[in-house]
């Protein structure tokens, strides 16, 4: 009788044996660009024990099969009614069903809601990781279940995060390494205990290979009372043509996953679930320290550019002593930085937006930042102000484009009477100072008749060196932000291994013992000191993180 219902409520995609049939579900998108899209067969009732889970895997693992798997589970089919009934996107050829995934960014909810039934079932299913075209569709699949979280009809609650690996599988690329990390940093540290491993295409024997690389890749998940990684085993043959002499090796993986799926059914306790309003806010402040840490170091990088250039000009001066003592005057090469509020039409979509302030000409959001409609929505911002401009000012003051700030150079000549004319009183020369023979000319005109031309030199040197002890100050007030903050975001993640965070280590560990904050330096060595199979991980992560960047790299550095 349900089989009965059920083909009713479906339409035949081939006769088989086993006869496929796909449900009729009825649709809806939670957002209008239809980037969260829910499909619901049945109707729900309020007794059922909703089980929510969310599917994770690269292309090819199998995953659509075994969410399909999953939903004839929920539905009661057994090996004897020969029929198969899926829930999945029309992709033609069922062997070619993961491959339909590539198509789509979308996330897609499915609903399924049995008759007469006490459980029901929400699979979240993260299509299209993997795809050739990299990380850039890799980063809106993220974003996407992001606005699933946040959505007031979305997903509010989860039960389990499953990793979908092949049994085959003897290491994991540096895409699924990038994946598993873009998507569990979603997710708050309370989670760990709710992500569990699917192992496809199995055979049923222990799969040792595999677990071995989850182990060695340092991906956090539940742990069973012998403190194994707790991983369920399914076969992907479901819908193979039933003939006399392959029935019973049919059946057998039938049971295979069909026990699979009781057993871990099973231990999702109810207690063990997750909302994920902490999730949603601990994402959030992620992403402000995310940007705040980004900010800190573009400043840290443009000091010490300056500080290069006060070297030069210092440097300079000392070289040139003899000609300024017979009051002559001399040039020389400088290599000038500053910063120009350029377009970024030509980077990535996902970069392409960025939220800066322009009071203090600072880029606040430089990446990602292509959801925000305006600056008032932007992550970075706080009770309507700023998390990480240097002035912490208020969101009207920002501004959301296509343009963003990029340190710049310009070859100069410089000589030492604009240099005079520079610091004769006290102020920093302008950064956008126009370096013309007029110029030239006219200062040298006004010096001629000084003759203390080595009491200038020594004033100058003088303001300086003032300048280069600021610089040195305000690069070490800024290294001691950039640590607490750096600190903060390693407590709260769920993987405080994250390629972003080491990369952030490695950057902030050499400026804490260049400006001799060296109890810093200890704390965020402690911190860096991950085991070699994560080092592993982070360096395949960062690989594909880089080989999908390399363009948007060559554009914000003008090569």
């Amino acid at each position: 009788m349900v089989v009965r219902d059920l083909i009713h409520k479906s339409e035949l995609i081939s006769k088989g044996p086993p006869s496929r049939y796909r449900l009729l579900t009825t649709r809806s998108n939670l957002y209008e660009d239809g980037s969260v899209r829910k499909w619901t067969f049945g109707q729900r009732d309020l007794k059922m024990q909703n089980k929510i889970l969310l599917m994770v895997g690269e292309t090819g693992t199998g995953k659509t099969t075994l969410i399909n798997a999953m939903t004839n589970y929920i539905l009661g089919v057994k090996f004897t009614d020969e029929v198969w009934f899926e829930i999945t996107e029309k992709g033609g050829d069922h062997h070619m069903s993961d491959q339909s995934e590539t198509q789509t960014t979308e996330i897609t909810v499915y609903e399924v809601f049995p008759q007469d039934s006490r459980t029901c079932l929400t699979i979240i299913d993260t299509p299209g990781y993997g795809d050739t075209r990299g990380i850039e569709h890799d980063k809106q699949i993220a974003e996407n279940l992001h606005k699933l979280f946040r959505n007031n009809t979305g997903v509010k609650e989860i039960d389990a995060v499953c990793l979908v690996v092949k049994a085959s599988e003897n290491q994991l690329s540096h895409r699924q390494l990038y994946i598993f990390d873009a998507v569990l940093s979603l997710f708050s540290k309370d989670i760990e205990n709710n992500i569990v491993t699917f192992i496809t295409h199995s055979d049923g024997l222990p799969p040792y290979n595999v677990l071995n690389v989850i182990k060695t890749a340092g991906i956090p998940c539940r742990k069973n009372e012998k403190n194994e990684i707790e991983h369920f085993l399914f076969n992907n043959r479901q819908t193979e043509e039933r003939r006399p002499e392959y029935n019973r090796a049919l059946q057998t993986v039938w049971d295979l996953t069909a026990d699979s799926l009781k057993y871990f059914f099973t231990c999702l306790n109810e207690q063990n679930r997750k909302s994920l309003q902490q999730t949603e806010s601990i994402l959030t402040e992620s992403k402000q320290l995310e940007s705040c840490i980004s900010n800190l170091q573009n400043r840290i990088e443009f000091i010490e550019c300056k500080g290069k250039e006060l070297a030069r000009i210092q440097k300079g001066l000392k070289e040139d002593r003899e000609k300024i003592e017979r009051n002559e005057n001399f040039t020389f090469t400088v290599t000038k930085y500053h910063k120009e509020n350029v377009s970024t039409a030509d980077a990535s979509w996902w970069d392409r937006k960025v939220t800066s302030c322009s009071v203090c000409k600072e880029n606040c959001h430089e990446y990602g930042c292509w959801r925000s409609p305006d600056a008032w929505w932007c992550y970075v911002m706080k009770n309507e102000h700023c998390t990480v401009c240097p002035g912490k000012c208020h969101y009207t003051k920002h501004v959301r484009e296509n343009k963003k700030y990029v340190t710049r150079t310009t070859q100069i000549t410089v000589s030492f009477n604009y240099l005079k004319k520079q610091y004769e009183s006290n102020r920093k020369p302008e950064a956008d100072m126009k370096f013309d023979s007029e110029s030239f000319e006219n200062v040298r005109k006004e010096i001629e008749s000084n003759k203390k031309q080595e009491d200038e030199k020594l004033s100058i040197e003088t303001r300086l060196k003032k300048e280069i002890t600021e610089s040195e100050m305000e690069k070490a007030n800024l290294t001691g932000e950039s640590y607490k903050t750096i600190i903060k975001l390693s407590e709260i993640a769920l993987k405080p291994d994250s390629a972003f965070i080491v990369q952030s280590l490695d950057f902030l560990i050499p400026r804490a013992e260049e400006t001799r904050l060296f109890n810093y330096a200890h704390k965020l060595r402690t911190l860096r000191n991950i085991q070699p199979e994560s080092q592993e991980r982070v360096n395949a992560a960062m690989a594909y993180a880089r080989a999908g960047l390399s363009k948007l790299k060559n554009f914000v550095t003008g090569k």
